[in-house]
């Protein structure tokens, strides 16, 4: 027990992380990360150590997320997250960041899900591209490509914002 505590406090963080990314609502993510812990648990006995323990906790998660998606195929609501405003905040360069932000989450949204969890496990988890070929069961140079897609194709829905 005192073990798997440990677990959790080392990737409890990065997970949840990942999946409040991959699908934009906070309870969500929260019972998808819970999910991705249960589902260690039940597998844990299987594991067998010929890489990185991360790779493993994060190949859960996306299987965990896109297991979701699969069930309920319908794109998730994001939850306005609430300012608070203190004195000397510049309240006009907050709302900036947070239209940036918006736009951005709904440019990833809409991406296909290869693209997606490529382009967050590598910007938003840091992790590199053989981690990546690992977790998704591709190979880097794939990695690569989702990688390359992906960015081009935010980059023109990005743009398209800003024209509107």
């Amino acid at each position: 027990m005192e073990a798997f505590e440990k677990l959790i406090n080392q990737y409890y963080d990065n997970i949840f992380s990942y999946l409040f990314h991959k699908v934009g609502n906070m309870e969500l993510a929260e019972d998808l990360t819970q999910e991705v812990f249960l589902r260690l648990v039940n597998t844990l006995s299987r594991y067998r150590p010929t890489g990185k323990f991360s790779n493993y906790v994060f190949t859960i998660a996306v299987n965990a997320a896109n297991d979701y998606f699969r069930k309920n195929k319908q794109l998730i609501q994001e939850d306005l997250n609430s300012l608070s405003i203190d004195a000397g905040i510049d309240i006009e360069e907050i709302f900036i960041e947070q239209e940036q932000c918006r736009h951005l989450k709904a440019a990833m949204k809409k991406l296909p899900d290869m693209q997606k969890d490529t382009i967050l496990l590598r910007y938003f988890h840091k992790m590199k591209i053989k981690d990546i070929a690992k977790i998704t069961g591709t190979n880097p140079s794939t990695v690569k490509s989702r990688i390359s897609q992906g960015l081009s194709k935010l980059k023109i829905l990005l743009l398209e914002v800003e024209s509107d």
